[in-house]
């Protein structure tokens, strides 16, 4: 099963052969020593029917655009063309790559200045849909929405073809392109490679019809990585080499499955999804993965806990779609307050030293200290929606699931295929630092509480396959590649530029 978006098809062509125009841009200075350029970039095409614009482009891939398209105007063999010579066509348009790779080249957009931004009542009367450039400039300058950006690139050659003064309008737009750094590459996943893909139904026998995972889990101090399914088999696989340790049944009561491990033991656990009227100690079933064989446990109680075993959630009856903070030996018992208003909770996650709850809502993205159950900060709102998520140790990252940023570029086929995306979150500042396309869809995700595994379920998105067995758990290590500028050698062959 293909599941990653290498595969995913788009076409760029369809996109960029538009021929109207819409932004303008004009260059307002070039410092080459500090490798940061000014850019002031006007909207010019507009919906005056329904008063809406072109949004700001605030993307590293939307400037990379903007300095690669200048190089090709450039003679071929001038130092004024290096970035088109290192970057080809099929590159450039290519946007699933400039999403992965224009960090190589611009570093950093900061937004400085904006005005117009929204255009008032009286504005929109005098506004045109259409605007195109006339020798440097475009008619009506001072009422167009406009932005001044601050443009960091990592060499001094991508600002040769550029003077300030140059004006010109684009057909190009905002994409997502990843913007994490190098320094923060040993903290987040690199999804651009699965250090394995493991398929284990393959292992399993008998009927698969409606099977699927229903819940993984890692052990408390990443050794083992506990996979439940819908018709509750069980497999335990060993994250030192991803062998798989244990694939057995636990019994045939329990609905939509949930594994848990009992704290600081390898004594898994598996019951029934949790609702709102769990109340006490309920059956479950529970081994021993060291010893090989089923025992008899302490009740995991709740949806799900904290790595240390100090915090437990389960859902409530509040009708807030939320959920309790349960009773632990650390923790009474308190309802956790995170909208004040009706707003379900899609997905949870805590983060690996329990210090922060993550809940995932239909609108927003709630931070909560598990201490009080009072939310601390909040993502308003939260981009699409949100279907999976788990937080690295610290809680400084994220690894979301949802609906794609990026349909936008995809044509034909390629929307229904599609419609998924894995992101990483930056928590400090809630951007998102890396997307990837997603050709299967996304059912779970789980961080390793060491830091050193994301592991994502996913399923076809063919309904002839989904829920059939045919489920795969792919695995990322830490730490994505940073070789910016991007190798010549991944790209065309030819000589260095000069």
């Amino acid at each position: 099963m293909a599941v990653f978006g290498a595969l995913c098809p788009i076409d760029p062509l369809e996109e960029t052969t538009m021929s109207t125009d819409l932004y303008g841009v004009r260059v307002l200075s070039v410092d080459p020593e500090e490798l940061r350029i000014r850019f002031k970039v006007f909207v010019v095409y507009y919906d005056t029917a329904y008063r809406s614009h072109e949004s700001a482009p605030d993307d590293v891939g939307f400037f990379f655009h903007l300095l690669w398209q200048q190089a090709i105007e450039q003679p071929e063999d001038s130092r004024a063309a290096s970035l088109a010579r290192l970057v080809d066509m099929d590159h450039a348009l290519d946007f699933e790559w400039v999403d992965a790779n224009a960090r190589r080249f611009v570093s950093r957009v900061e937004r400085v200045a904006a005005a117009n931004h929204p255009p008032t009542e009286e504005q929109w009367e005098r506004l045109h849909d259409f605007y195109y450039e006339d020798d440097g400039g475009w008619k009506d300058e001072d009422l167009l929405v406009q932005f001044e950006y601050d443009v960091w690139v990592t060499d001094q050659r991508w600002l040769e073809p550029l003077r300030a003064g140059d004006a010109w309008g684009t057909t190009g737009f905002p994409v997502n392109a990843d913007t994490w750094t190098a320094e923060e590459s040993s903290h987040i996943p690199d999804l651009s490679n699965p250090a394995q893909v493991l398929h284990p139904f393959r292992t399993a026998t008998g009927d698969l019809s409606y099977d699927h995972i229903s819940s993984l889990a890692f052990s408390d101090d990443g050794r083992y990585l506990a996979t439940c399914s819908d018709q509750n088999r069980v497999w335990v696989h060993d994250t030192a080499d991803w062998t798989e340790l244990l694939h057995t049944s636990a019994g045939e009561e329990w609905i939509v499955p949930q594994v848990m491990w009992v704290p600081g033991e390898h004594i898994v656990t598996v019951k029934t999804l949790p609702d709102d009227n769990e109340f006490g100690v309920q059956p479950q079933w529970a081994f021993d993965v060291d010893a090989r064989t089923e025992v008899e446990a302490p009740f995991q109680a709740g949806l799900r806990r904290s790595h240390d075993g100090a915090y437990r959630i389960g859902p409530n009856g509040a009708g807030e779609g939320g959920y309790d903070l349960l009773p632990t030996a650390h923790s009474p018992h308190r309802q956790v307050a995170h909208a004040g208003q009706w707003d379900p909770i899609q997905c949870e996650g805590f983060s690996g030293d329990g210090s922060r709850l993550f809940l995932g809502a239909q609108e927003n993205l709630y931070v909560v200290d598990p201490a009080t159950g009072e939310v601390v900060d909040t993502v308003l709102p939260a981009p699409e929606r949100l279907f999976a998520l788990a937080a690295n140790p610290d809680g400084n990252y994220l690894a979301v699931g949802s609906h794609s940023r990026k349909l936008h570029y995809l044509t034909g086929r390629a929307r229904e295929q599609c419609p998924y995306e894995l992101c990483v979150w930056r928590m400090a500042d809630k951007k998102i630092i890396m997307g990837r396309q997603l050709t299967a869809r996304l059912e779970h995700l789980a961080w390793s509480p060491d830091g050193r595994w994301l592991v994502v379920a996913m399923e076809p998105t063919a309904k002839s396959d989904s829920h059939d067995g045919q489920t795969a758990l792919v695995v990322f290590a830490m730490g994505p590649v940073d070789d910016a500028p991007v190798s010549r050698a991944k790209l065309r062959p030819g000589p260095e530029p000069a």
